[in-house]
């Protein structure tokens, strides 16, 4: 299928998603509400047709999101709402050590529910025609939020910071924190509506980043992330200055991490809920 063809879908839920595109918020969610729903939108273009179907099926079991975008904000708006979503209060990210250069489970989470076994967990329960209804709608918005938090790397940072919470910076003249530039300040820095953002990222992926992005291990994922943060994330201005520069070097990280994590999800909706 090419690129063409999704142009004509995205013309199609353009004019929908407008008032969404202009909408702001203060609260630094992960990878911020902008970098998600952008995400989720590229693997819904992305998604065979049946697996598209598939997922307005679910969705339609709780009238609570109309779009699939949407519904990739839950499991930010559920934290701390209900007891019942405790258990995955740290599923949004996996801490690992400074020196590490592959995933460990019984070190990176040992009793910590975290982000790569929320991944594991929640594909199982979607893919299992068995589950009941909820339990597949939950693992549906909980497995496309925590697919792209796992590609966003400070959510495969060090526990020391809490993933840069900790690490003060000055982001473009205002105070901030490491793990906010990563999730939106640098997105906003450079886009001036999460669908343009998606649109442009989205046509710019070729076979050949489809082929080279092909890993479904969320352990792979985290690995890629850490290596990135250990990288790039922390080399920013003696005084904790986050400037234009230190934008112009990370920004095409950030766009190719939120590129993969939407191909990668796509194949994984696929791999769950298409049937041919």
């Amino acid at each position: 299928m090419t690129r063409f063809l999704y142009f004509g879908l995205f013309l199609l839920v353009a004019n929908n998603l407008a008032a969404d595109a202009t909408a702001r918020t203060a609260d630094p969610a992960l990878w911020g509400r902008d970098g998600h729903k952008a995400i989720c939108l590229m693997a819904w273009w992305d998604m065979k047709p049946e697996t598209r179907s598939a997922v307005r099926s679910l969705l339609a079991t709780n009238r609570a999101f109309d779009r699939f975008m949407e519904s990739c904000l839950w499991a930010d708006q559920v934290r701390g709402s209900d007891p019942a979503y405790d258990r995955y209060t740290t599923a949004h990210y996996v801490n690992l050590p400074r020196d590490a250069t592959s995933f460990n489970l019984e070190r990176d989470c040992g009793d910590t529910f975290c982000a790569v076994e929320a991944v594991t967990e929640s594909l199982a329960v979607l893919e299992n025609s068995d589950s009941p209804p909820k339990a597949r709608l939950n693992a549906l918005k909980f497995l496309a939020h925590f697919a792209g938090d796992l590609h966003q790397p400070m959510h495969a940072g060090y526990a020391f910071d809490r993933g840069g919470n900790d690490t003060a910076v000055t982001a473009f003249g205002e105070p901030s924190n490491l793990h906010r530039v990563w999730d939106s300040v640098l997105i906003e820095r450079s886009w001036a509506s999460w669908v343009d953002m998606a649109s442009h990222l989205y046509f710019d992926i070729t076979d050949a980043d489809r082929e080279a992005w092909d890993s479904l291990n969320p352990a792979r994922w985290a690995e890629e992330s850490h290596a990135i943060l250990r990288e790039t994330a922390y080399d920013f201005g003696a005084h904790g200055e986050v400037d234009e520069d230190y934008r112009a070097k990370n920004i095409t990280i950030i766009e190719t991490r939120m590129q993969m994590a939407a191909i990668r999800l796509a194949r994984l909706l696929d791999a769950a809920l298409a049937t041919g």
